[in-house]
């Protein structure tokens, strides 16, 4: 089957084409990223405007065209703006499972091969959204994708356990080193 089969999939919005036209009312909303995230100015209700802002959704996995990286949105990437380096995925097929299919995207090695075929461009390789709704999936029962997927999510929720653990460790150093220093 193919990904477009079990799945609406969509691009970000290329942020320059918001438009923020004389008298509306606006907010700045945290624009989704892997890596270092920023703001951009937006109409207060993205909704109202017509202007496909894309927002982050509950169970919306997100795909980097040039990272080849995915991620099911978390409860703190909810409403966050997406920008056009992602490709969107809202799976509308019951018999998926989202974290799976996250889990799929980002660490599959037969998806990976699917998207090396897909590569386009010469200094930065990107992914046409229209050759990327036609790769062919192939999904295990719905039970062992609810497995895989909670397997998935508990080793996310231990790496970030792990972080917060080791930012912690670190700044309790800093205190005692503040602390000798300050008693000598």
């Amino acid at each position: 089957m193919r990904l477009e089969d079990i799945a609406d999939i969509t691009q970000g919005i290329t942020l320059s084409r918001i438009r923020i036209e004389d008298n509306m009312e606006v907010e700045d909303k945290i624009v989704y990223s892997f890596e270092t995230e920023s703001k951009v100015k937006v109409p207060k209700d993205v909704k109202k405007v017509n202007q496909n802002i894309p927002v982050i959704e509950k169970d919306m996995i997100l795909f980097n065209i040039t990272s080849y990286n995915a991620k099911k949105a978390t409860k703190e990437d909810l409403g966050k703006i997406v920008p056009s380096n992602y490709v969107i995925v809202k799976i509308k097929d019951e018999n998926v499972n989202s974290d799976y299919l996250a889990w799929y995207m980002d660490q599959s090695e037969s998806f990976r091969r699917e998207i090396h075929k897909l590569k386009q461009g010469s200094t930065v390789l990107s992914i046409s959204i229209n050759e990327f709704r036609k790769m062919s999936i192939k999904l295990p029962r719905l039970e062992f994708q609810q497995k895989l997927g909670k397997i998935n999510n508990l080793n996310r929720k231990r790496k970030e356990l792990f972080i917060e653990r080791q930012t912690l460790i670190e700044k309790s150093l800093i205190t005692i080193n503040e602390e000798e220093m300050r008693n000598g």
